[in-house]
């Protein structure tokens, strides 16, 4: 295992922690789908790590395709929802 790799692992989920606060705590329902945002690309990010360290990157590849699809699809689905209900609160 490259140390590299899992200090970058590390520092991902670290930062996705710190994004979690701002799904928590976010004053207004757009940051809150930010923070979203967020996690979602680091989650990407960390499955590519994984992959590279499991030494199977075509497997981890297909499955961060379909998460990111999902992902995609989802944030624009709670963004069409919060345009149509027409407020920012939660």
């Amino acid at each position: 295992m490259s140390p590299l790799l899992l200090g970058t692992a590390f520092a991902l989920t670290a930062a996705m922690t710190v994004s979690l606060y701002r799904v928590l705590a976010g004053p207004t329902v757009f940051d809150r789908l930010t923070g979203l945002g967020l996690i979602s690309t680091k989650t990407i990010l960390l499955l590519l790590v994984l992959g590279f360290l499991t030494d199977r990157v075509e497997v981890f590849v297909d499955i961060t395709l379909s998460y990111t699809l999902i992902s995609f699809v989802g944030t624009l689905a709670l963004a069409k929802y919060y345009e149509v209900r027409g407020t920012d609160q939660p």
